[in-house]
């Protein structure tokens, strides 16, 4: 092959190569192509850098038309077909180096061309850091997390905003800035192959707690057993603590059975907001009866000493902090 049909199929295999997406990159890709003092020579073409993961390929170009080729990557063969090798790296190194070895017809003749790539990982494995509740009050950071090399940038945004760059990997959150529930989304972007992923955190503004009341029934009987539960508009979900009358009792629920004729027992819950703090409390009273049954009749002894009590149930808010 004369020069000139060198340089020719030379170019159109880098045309090839750019087209498939292996142009060079900033890397730290380093290629040594050789020649033998008999006109033979040896020359890698490929990615200046792969990624952990992705398939990659070179070739080894020669203007020896009957020769051998034999290529490894890292010290290791490499399946491929003739003068080119395919590979993927399972794991992140520096540079990986191949190498290919041109064989004349003479054993003796051969020289070796070498190509150093380098190796990038990511962006994988991302998240996001920070409350799934903020408090309309006060400003919240986020961080955003991926595996990356040799270093990521990251971008932020919101469903209702465009991109927007972070602090580092931070960024700021004010709660008038968005809309609750709102999607925080966060882009890694690999600095060299410009590849990336990205990940969501769903951000809601607490809320509540706001109408709270004791769910049961007004009127119990001795002997008998009730159940009272406590519900109110909360986000996140409010914790709750009930008690009757000096006794306390955790959670929202409360079953209980009165042995004794009493004109009434008072129930209260309170309700408090864990990301806000804020606190309110229910109370609720009800009224005992016994209830006999003698000639065919039903006869209450508590009202035989005044008339029923009447229901009450107050609902008041405050943002006092719950202390039981």
């Amino acid at each position: 092959m004369d020069g000139n049909g060198y340089k020719s199929s030379l170019s159109r295999v880098l045309l090839l190569l750019f087209l498939a997406g292996f142009q060079p990159g900033p890397s730290s890709a380093e290629e040594h192509p050789e020649q033998h003092a008999d006109g033979l020579n040896a020359t890698i073409l490929g990615p200046d850098y792969v990624t952990v993961g992705v398939p990659s390929s070179a070739e080894c170009y020669s203007s020896c038309s009957n020769c051998t080729f034999s290529m490894s990557v890292d010290g290791q063969s490499v399946k491929g077909h003739g003068n080119v090798v395919a590979f993927t790296v399972v794991r992140w190194m520096d540079v990986l180096t191949i190498t290919c070895t041109v064989t004349a017809n003479n054993p003796a003749l051969n020289v070796t061309a070498t190509k150093q790539v380098q190796v990038l990982a990511g962006p994988a494995n991302i998240f996001i850091t920070g409350p799934d509740f903020i408090n309309s009050t006060m400003s919240y950071n986020y961080s955003c997390h991926a595996d990356c090399q040799p270093l990521c940038t990251y971008t932020w945004k919101t469903l209702h905003s465009p991109w927007i760059p972070g602090e580092g990997n931070m960024i700021s959150i004010t709660p008038h800035e968005i809309i609750s529930p709102e999607l925080l989304i966060c882009k890694a972007t690999n600095s060299v192959s410009r590849l990336f992923v990205t990940a969501t955190k769903e951000i809601t503004i607490a809320s509540g707690p706001s109408e709270v009341r004791i769910d049961g029934p007004d009127l119990i009987e001795i002997g008998k057993n009730y159940k009272f539960v406590c519900t109110a508009d909360c986000r996140p979900t409010c914790v709750y603590v009930l008690s009757v009358g000096d006794k306390i009792v955790g959670g929202d629920v409360i079953e209980m059975t009165v042995d004794e004729l009493l004109k009434s027992v008072t129930l209260k819950c309170a309700a408090q907001n864990p990301a806000s703090g804020k606190l309110a409390t229910a109370v609720k009273s009800v009224e005992i009866t016994e209830r006999e049954t003698k000639k065919g009749s039903e006869r209450n002894l508590s009202a035989r000493t005044e008339k029923a009590s009447a229901v009450l149930l107050l609902a008041f808010i405050t943002s006092a902090a719950l202390t039981m």
